[in-house]
């Protein structure tokens, strides 16, 4: 079933259908938000449209969680399966 969750996050975080990867939910201190499950022994990460992978499905999601300087907050509207 497809679901749309809406949240702030880094602008250039990538959540485009362009992945292998599966969109799943994770909660965080700000409330529910989307990583990407690899399942490649890498597990949860996050897409960076400047630096590709970032190995931690927290980086960028907030400005304290940030992974460079070239964060800037964004409103991301994301569709995703969500599994039953």
């Amino acid at each position: 079933m497809k679901k749309e969750i809406n949240f702030m996050a880094c602008k250039y975080l990538d959540f485009s259908d362009n992945y292998s990867a599966k969109k799943e939910i994770i909660r965080t201190k700000d409330g529910n938000k989307i990583c990407w499950n690899r399942n490649a022994g890498t597990g949860l990460v996050q897409y960076c449209k400047k630096y590709g992978i970032l190995h931690s499905p927290f980086l960028c999601l907030c400005k304290s969680d940030k992974d460079c300087s070239d964060y800037k907050a964004y409103h991301h509207t994301v569709t995703f399966d969500e599994s039953i």
